[in-house]
C-alpha cells in the first residue's frame, strides 16, 4: 500500500494532476486531489469505472485508457496486477487538451444543459487544471511505467564546480518517520488486521491506536482530504481482512460501499475519527456473524439477507421465501444458531444503525427511524427502549453530554 501511495504522489507532484486509486470494486483506496472539483464532474468520474475496469482486465497489463467525458476532462487509467491477478485501476485526472476559453466554457455548458450561474465556477475549476494537449501520449508511457515496475529509491548528488560535494540516498523516511518507526507501526498494523480477521472487535479497537498516526502531511495544507485518504485505506484493508475471515464478498461489498459514501461525504475529522471505529466493529460482527464455517445454509443466507436489506420491511415470512426455506425451519434453525429470533435480530441490526445516525446529529429522531426501516415513529421508540433500555431522546442527551 504505501508502495502505491509513494509512486501517487509521484505522479501528483511530478504533473500537478489528481491521482485516485480505486479498486476491482470500484470503491476508492487514495484520491490525491485538492478537493476543488463539482460534484457533478465526480459523479460524471464515478460513472466511468466500470467501463475503464473492464477495458483494462481484457487488455496486457501494460495498455493504459485514455479517456475525455461529456465536460471534456480527460483521465489516464491503468490497470493494477498482483500474482496476475486484476486488483484496480490508477485514475491520474483530470486534465486539459484544449486550453480554456470562454466558448470552450459556453460550450461544455451548452452540451451538459447547466445555466449561466455555472460559468464563473467553472472557469475558476478549469483554469485550475493542468493543460497537456497531446504530450499525454508520452506521460502515458511514463504512467506505466511508474506503476508496473518497482519503485527505486533514487541518489540526490549536489555539485560545486566540479568537485563533488554531497551524496546521500533519499528514503521514504527523510521525510516522514525513522525506519524503526515504520517497522514498528507495520508490526501493529499486522496485529490490527489478525483481529479483524477473527472478528476480535475488543482488541481490533486497541490495536488500531497502536498503528494510526497523523498522516496530514501527505496533502499539504488540506488534512481533510489526507485523513479521507487514509480512512479509505482503512475501509479497503479491514474489507480484505473480513474476507480473510470468511465474510462472503457480496456482504463485504455492501459494506465497504456504504463506508466509501460516508468516507467522501464526511465535512470534519472528527466524522472520520468515528468512521474508523464504526467501520472496525462492523467489519468484525460481519466475521462473527457471517464466516460460512459453523452456521447452517439457512442460517448463512438470512442473515446475508437480513443484513442486506434490514432497512425494508421485511417478515420472517419474506425473508423465507427470498432464501428458498419454510418458515417455521428457518426460525427454529435461526433461534438455535444465533440464540435470538430473527426479529429481534432484524431488531437489533434497525438499532444499531439508528445509533449511528444519532450520533451523526445530521438527522431528527423521526427521520432516522424511517430510515432504519421502522413503519411508525412509536414503534421505533418502543423497540429502541426494549433494545438499548432508555428512549432514543434520552441516548441522544447522553451523548451529547459526553
Amino acid at each position: 500500500m504505501d508502495e502505491l501511495l509513494s509512486k501517487c504522489w509521484l505522479i501528483k507532484n511530478a504533473f500537478n494532476i489528481d491521482v485516485q486509486v480505486v479498486d476491482e470494486d470500484s470503491q476508492t483506496i487514495y484520491h490525491l486531489s485538492n478537493d476543488s472539483e463539482p460534484l457533478i464532474m465526480v459523479e460524471a468520474r464515478k460513472a466511468m469505472y466500470l467501463d475503464l475496469q473492464k477495458a483494462l482486465e481484457k487488455a496486457n497489463k501494460n495498455s493504459f485508457c485514455f479517456h475525455t467525458d461529456p465536460f471534456q476532462l480527460s483521465y489516464l487509467a491503468v490497470s493494477l496486477h498482483e500474482d496476475e491477478q486484476f486488483q484496480g485501476i490508477v485514475l491520474v485526472g483530470p486534465f486539459l487538451n484544449e486550453r480554456v476559453t470562454d466558448r470552450f466554457i459556453w460550450n461544455i455548458m451548452r452540451d451538459n444543459r447547466l445555466d449561466n450561474n455555472w460559468f464563473k465556477p467553472l472557469e475558476k475549476f478549469y483554469k485550475s487544471l493542468t493543460y497537456l494537449g497531446q504530450s499525454y501520449l508520452a506521460i502515458s508511457e511514463l504512467l506505466v511505467n511508474i506503476i508496473v515496475n518497482p519503485r527505486v529509491d533514487s541518489k540526490l548528488i549536489t555539485m560545486k564546480g566540479h568537485k563533488e560535494q554531497s551524496q546521500r540516498v533519499v528514503q521514504p523516511q527523510d521525510y516522514t518517520q525513522s525506519g524503526m518507526d515504520v517497522k514498528l507501526r507495520y508490526a501493529a498494523e499486522k496485529v490490527f488486521l489478525h483481529f479483524i480477521e477473527a472478528g476480535d472487535k475488543e482488541n481490533a479497537l486497541k490495536a488500531f491506536l497502536e498503528f494510526a498516526g497523523d498522516f496530514s502531511y501527505r496533502v499539504p495544507g488540506n488534512p481533510l482530504r489526507a485523513k479521507k485518504n487514509l480512512t479509505f485505506s482503512s475501509n479497503t484493508m479491514t474489507r480484505q481482512a473480513a474476507a480473510r475471515g470468511g465474510v462472503e464478498p457480496q456482504y463485504l461489498h455492501a459494506i465497504s460501499e456504504k463506508f466509501a459514501f460516508k468516507i467522501e461525504a464526511a465535512v470534519a475529522m472528527s466524522e472520520l475519527d468515528s468512521l474508523e471505529f464504526n467501520m472496525i466493529e462492523e467489519y468484525c460482527e460481519a466475521v462473527q456473524n457471517f464466516t460460512v464455517k459453523g452456521y447452517s445454509e439457512v442460517v448463512r443466507k438470512a442473515l446475508m439477507h437480513i443484513n442486506l436489506y434490514f432497512k425494508e420491511p421485511i417478515t420472517v415470512q419474506s425473508i423465507a421465501n427470498e432464501i428458498g426455506f419454510n418458515r417455521n425451519y428457518l426460525a427454529k434453525k435461526f433461534k438455535e444458531e444465533m440464540h435470538i429470533s430473527v426479529i429481534d435480530y432484524i431488531h437489533k441490526k434497525r438499532i444499531d444503525e439508528a445509533i449511528f445516525l444519532l450520533e451523526q446529529g445530521r438527522l431528527s429522531i423521526t427521520d432516522i427511524g424511517i430510515q432504519v426501516g421502522f413503519s411508525s415513529y412509536n414503534y421505533f421508540c418502543k423497540i429502541f427502549k426494549d433494545v438499548k433500555g432508555l428512549t432514543a431522546t434520552e441516548y441522544k442527551g447522553s451523548k451529547q453530554v459526553e
